[in-house]
């Protein structure tokens, strides 16, 4: 497939993938900005250009661009048109973004494997986190990511049941569990806290590292409202992986940072 280009055709993306067209269109103009097709503040080609140059529906190519815009990729003017973002976003373990959007950006092969996808109840101290009574009814889903076959990030997320109560059927090896959950309803609060500890066995063995390697783990909570609907950790290789956060200044009310011991 051709990177995009305004000067070139681009080829029609593959309809018989398991991976949903929007996604597709995503990682296309991700992989086209990486390899330097479109500079910084560069406009991108309108949406009937991709429209008619991917093959794919008007309804496609709009949530994908919306959902770069989301992730800090693309600005978009109304009645001008999208652009790459002045600041090219820095691929960022703390943005609220996902981790195979993450490693397409960096223009490497994602893959991703099912470590745990189950009903359970909530012991005391998801419970707590999460504001729900023991043995209240969650999901309980943890994947092993991978950029080029390599393991980088070890994902746990503990969902209240009544927020997905379909979260198992869907195919979570092909599409964003991120994306699945922004459809739902979009977070309205983010607490993450970011802490490096020694990895324990299971650990070691997943991410193919010594007891010695230190781990980055971040633990994030998602609210709808008032309750809190997800809870995760992802941890990550310490040697292989750096915290970059990036902040708008105009959206610094309210917020703040803490230190934990």
């Amino acid at each position: 497939m051709n990177d995009l280009n305004m000067d070139a055709p681009i080829e029609a993306l593959d309809v018989a993938s398991s991976v949903p067209l929007y996604m597709m269109v995503k990682q296309h103009i991700v992989k086209a900005i990486v390899a330097g097709n479109y500079k910084p503040g560069e406009k991108l080609p309108s949406e009937s250009r991709l429209v008619k140059d991917l093959e794919v529906s008007r309804m496609t190519v709009n949530r994908a661009l919306r959902e770069l815009k989301r992730d800090g990729i693309i600005t978009r003017l109304q009645g001008v048109g999208s652009f790459v973002s002045k600041s090219s976003p820095t691929s960022s373990l703390v943005a609220l973004s996902d981790i195979r959007d993450v490693v397409i950006g960096r223009g490497a092969v994602y893959s991703c494997k099912m470590l745990i996808g189950e009903h359970c109840l909530a012991n005391k101290s998801i419970a707590d986190l999460m504001g729900l009574d023991k043995n209240s009814p969650i999901i309980h889903v943890s994947m092993l990511h991978f950029s080029n076959q390599d393991p980088i990030q070890i994902e746990s997320r503990y969902v209240r049941e009544e927020f997905a109560p379909d979260l198992l059927k869907q195919d979570l090896i092909n599409s964003s569990m991120f994306d699945y959950f922004q459809s739902i309803s979009p977070v309205s609060e983010l607490e993450q806290l970011v802490e490096a500890r020694t990895p324990d066995a299971s650990e070691q063995k997943l991410l193919q590292i010594s007891e010695n390697t230190p781990i980055l783990r971040i633990r994030r909570r998602t609210w709808v409202g008032p309750k809190v609907v997800t809870l995760g950790y992802f941890s990550h290789p310490g040697d292989r992986y750096r915290v970059t956060v990036r902040v708008n200044p105009a959206d610094l009310s309210g917020q703040s940072i803490g230190f934990e011991k």
